[in-house]
């Protein structure tokens, strides 16, 4: 059996307030929704018997209509073709109260779906294996799933799909409010696959455990990573890693100016924004070496015009080795949601997260310019 492993879609993220010039909408959330166009035209040619989707296949509780429509539209598709698509929540769209419903309850309407979202784990049987497919729920009755998953006599092949980072790894853990931990020795060792989501980046947990990672960047930590899914035969327990075209990150490698006059300043950070790999992309440039008397006569408006080119330019300045050793701040190029950044990069958050911080206040700005 060949199953196709993808996981957050996030389908209806958007964020900067650039428009997409043909459908009228947020660039950004035209990306996440072309790289999910990838994933089915690659689908309907490869034509595995099995997709599995393992969560935040929506960015959030409430996608918008447009999002919603959008899902219905692609994933008939693979309904129509007898492609068989079997889906659980992950945190972005589980409602924290049950009355506010699901956005599952639509789509579980098409045919040859299954999406599992409520009531804890669902066992789907299929061409001869067995899908252990386990939802996003309370931290309580997720713990609950996972014992039951263990005592279940194995019968046949079996794949279990989760949504959740692992205890005492940093890495796979996105410090969201409500995410689902578990702990390693809890990843189904017996499963002859766990197809997990909710890390973004793919990566080989153990043996038989993988997360698929995410179809499109959603931060600048991203950047370099390469975006897509996993094919795996279930017969030969033979994996790939399958990637799809994405909108181009840029991290760019910290720029040294230490000595220059802000009029050289200016000039070579010129240089460096003038390369067609910026055309389109999302990108951050940090700056080091520089006083903060020299910063205030670089030629902003320039770089502002020049940066044009690219979605979104966030320019860093990071202090003079001679000043304290804090992060001066971010200078405007880019809108809100990077100017917010530069403001929370440059204070004392205490114990609090600053990550989430900008990740919900991104969310914010993008609901606001929609």
């Amino acid at each position: 059996m060949k199953i196709f492993h993808v996981s957050d879609t996030h389908l209806g993220f958007s964020a900067f307030a650039k428009l997409d010039p043909e459908s009228g909408f947020n660039q950004r959330e035209a990306d996440f929704y072309d790289s999910f166009t990838r994933f089915v035209e690659i689908t309907l040619r490869e034509r595995p018997d099995l997709v599995l989707h393992s969560g935040d296949l929506f960015d959030s509780v409430r996608p918008s209509n447009r999002a919603i429509s959008f899902a219905l539209t692609e994933i008939r598709k693979l309904a129509d073709a007898g492609i068989k698509f079997v889906a659980i929540s992950g945190n972005h769209e589980t409602p924290r109260l049950k009355e506010t419903g699901s956005v599952f309850g639509i789509l579980r309407q098409l045919s040859d779906c299954n999406f599992v979202y409520e009531g804890g784990l669902e066992r789907i049987e299929f061409d001869g294996a067995e899908i252990i497919a386990i939802p996003h729920t309370s931290g309580e009755l997720f713990q609950e799933d996972l014992k039951q998953v263990r005592g279940l006599k194995k019968e046949m092949p079996r794949v279990v799909m989760l949504h959740a980072g692992v205890l005492g790894v940093g890495a796979f853990r996105m410090n969201e409010i409500n995410e689902l931990l578990l702990d390693a020795t809890d990843i189904a060792p017996d499963a002859d696959y766990v197809a997990m989501g909710h890390y973004h980046n793919y990566h080989v947990v153990t043996g038989n455990c993988c997360y698929a990672g995410a179809t499109e960047r959603a931060s600048i930590a991203e950047a370099g990573v390469e975006k897509g899914f996993i094919s795996i035969d279930l017969e030969t327990k033979k994996r790939k890693f399958m990637p799809l075209e994405t909108r181009k990150m840029i991290d760019a490698p910290s720029l040294n100016l230490k000595g220059e006059s802000a009029t050289g300043a200016t000039a070579a950070i010129l240089r460096k924004l003038e390369s067609s790999e910026f055309d389109g992309a999302i990108a951050r440039m940090r700056v080091t070496g520089l006083s903060s008397d020299t910063r205030k006569g670089v030629d902003y408006n320039r770089i502002r015009k020049v940066s044009q080119k690219a979605l979104s330019f966030d320019l860093r300045f990071e202090e003079h080795e001679e000043e304290e050793a804090v992060e001066a701040g971010t200078a405007r190029i880019g809108g809100l949601s990077e100017e917010f950044g530069s403001y929370l990069a440059s204070i004392d958050a205490g114990k609090l997260d600053k990550k989430r911080l900008e990740e919900e206040a991104q969310a914010l700005f993008s609901e606001s310019e929609e």
